[in-house]
């Protein structure tokens, strides 16, 4: 976790992956060298302090050292065409008999602002 912001409405954490998380294609390369991140991957999981919670996270990108390709690893976080995490996509769908696009709606009345939570999560 590298930052955490949090506003009345909303909590956001960055997250980043550990730059010794080489991907498995590269591990024996001894010219690898870090290449910035890949687009982040935005999560919701479970509330907290009546908050919604929103994880931004980063997978780093590596290349060798005189090569334009790129390599990252893969992590399965989320459901297809979900955008949150597997455990609170369930909660939602089976404990509450909702989408995420139908329970951000009622956040939204609740709490907060769609425009406060783009502003945070665009950090």
């Amino acid at each position: 976790m590298v930052s955490v912001s949090d506003s009345p409405s909303c909590i956001v954490l960055r997250l980043e992956e550990s730059a010794n998380n080489i991907p498995l294609s590269l591990k024996d390369n001894p010219s690898v060298v870090l290449d910035g991140f890949c687009n982040p991957l935005e999560l919701q999981p479970f509330p907290l302090n009546d908050k919604p919670v929103y994880f931004k996270i980063y997978r780093r990108r590596w290349k060798v050292s005189g090569d334009n390709k790129h390599h990252s690893n893969r992590h399965n976080l989320h459901p297809l065409g979900v955008k949150a995490t597997f455990e609170f996509a369930t909660f939602l769908k089976e404990e509450v008999g909702q989408t995420l696009d139908e329970y951000n709606a009622c956040w939204r009345f609740i709490a907060c602002s769609e425009q406060e939570v783009v502003a945070l999560v665009s950090r």
